[in-house]
């Protein structure tokens, strides 16, 4: 399997080496690569692409640390200049959004192009040290239902299915400690509303309108704040648009590369 060491840290990823400026997807929270499995299918004869699992997630390794927007970011650098790579299109769902966003305003000669799905500035914020306290309490008491309870509203779902449940025990096997440290860096850390206006780069954003995770506001919020962006909504589809809405979301993304 292909693995690569980035600042003592095994990182597995995936990559078929077409020519071309490279295509690198970037998962979501709880997710891994294997949620780019319809994007993979249709560009790998088309484009060249990366997938990557982030640390804690997938079969990356799952270190000890400070799970960060920063973190992710520095160790998605240094994986693209381990790899020779100085120039890249960035997709990046729901976390991979926000790393996305912060490493384009960090390193922009790094992107040529960005594609956020799925994912908005800033999350829900808890900014009262006080409350983040209780909630990490409660998360920890009843971390299964927390769990099950946001993976039923990142697939829209009413019923558990079949689907829902081997996503669920998937979920179950990341650290819990990688699952609470990178919810809480997603939310009441991560700001970069003034860095958005920056970005140069075309932009596209996809959402679905069935988003239980992030409202339709705060889509259109980031749209506004990132000058040379367009914004595209994909009806009746959830959070992962990118697997219920496949086509639609390639579709995008294809008209988008093209030079």
């Amino acid at each position: 399997m292909p693995y690569i060491n980035i600042n003592q840290i095994k990182i597995f990823y995936l990559e078929n080496k077409i020519r071309g400026t490279p295509l690198l997807f970037i998962h979501g929270w709880l997710g891994n690569s294997v949620e780019w499995i319809y994007q993979m299918c249709y560009f790998n004869s088309r484009r060249h692409i990366i997938l990557i699992d982030l640390p804690g997630f997938g079969k990356s390794d799952k270190p000890n640390t400070e799970y960060s927007i920063e973190f992710f970011t520095k160790v998605i650098v240094d994986f693209l200049i381990s790899l020779g790579y100085d120039k890249v299109i960035l997709i990046g769902h729901s976390l991979g959004g926000l790393i996305a966003q912060n490493l384009t305003i960090q390193n922009p000669k790094l992107v040529k192009k960005l594609i956020l799905i799925s994912t908005t500035a800033i999350s829900h914020p808890v900014n009262n040290k006080f409350k983040l306290f209780w909630v990490n309490i409660i998360f920890k008491l009843i971390y299964n239902a927390f769990l099950r309870n946001t993976l039923m509203r990142i697939n829209s779902l009413v019923d558990e299915n079949r689907a829902f449940k081997h996503q669920y025990k998937k979920a179950l096997k990341i650290p819990k400690s990688v699952v609470l440290n990178t919810f809480k860096h997603m939310t009441y850390k991560f700001k970069v509303n003034e860095g958005l206006t920056e970005i140069s780069q075309p932009t596209v954003i996809i959402y679905g309108t069935k988003d239980k995770i992030f409202s339709k506001s705060m889509i259109i919020s980031l749209d506004n704040l990132i000058p040379n962006s367009e914004l595209n909504f994909i009806e009746d589809s959830p959070h992962r648009v990118m697997v219920k809405s496949s086509q639609a979301v390639n579709a995008i993304i294809e008209s988008f590369i093209k030079e």
